[in-house]
């Protein structure tokens, strides 16, 4: 494993802590916590990892083994999940603190390109 994929394991691995707490922040805030919920997102997460085990499986086995084709797919399945955490993330922190809704600060997050770039 070289130091980019260790990288792309670790920001996943912290995205979905983050995301996972800022969901349990919001669900109390709105006293709407509920196991059911819990365990959703835990699957959903747990869903993400094995994932990222499944890329690194495929990115090892292109050099062992001829699948016949031979491209990244540790980082690009990385850089997706935190794209898709990040957004969970900024979409729980607009819940619990209405007043960062539109704020310049969650406005840093945001990609500025349009569909035609």
């Amino acid at each position: 494993m070289d130091k980019a994929e260790i990288t792309a394991l670790i920001v996943v691995g912290v995205m979905i802590v983050m995301d996972y707490a800022t969901g349990l922040l919001k669900a109390l805030k709105n006293h709407d916590v509920s196991s059911v919920k819990m365990r959703e997102g835990l699957y959903h997460k747990g869903a993400y990892i094995v994932v990222m085990a499944l890329a690194e499986v495929i990115e090892h086995a292109q050099h062992a083994i001829d699948l016949g084709f031979s491209v990244p797919i540790v980082v690009p399945a990385a850089v997706y999940i935190t794209l898709t955490e990040t957004t969970s993330i900024i979409e729980n922190l607009g819940e619990i603190n209405p007043e960062l809704q539109g704020s310049r600060l969650l406005t840093l997050f945001r990609s500025t390109k349009t569909e035609e770039e």
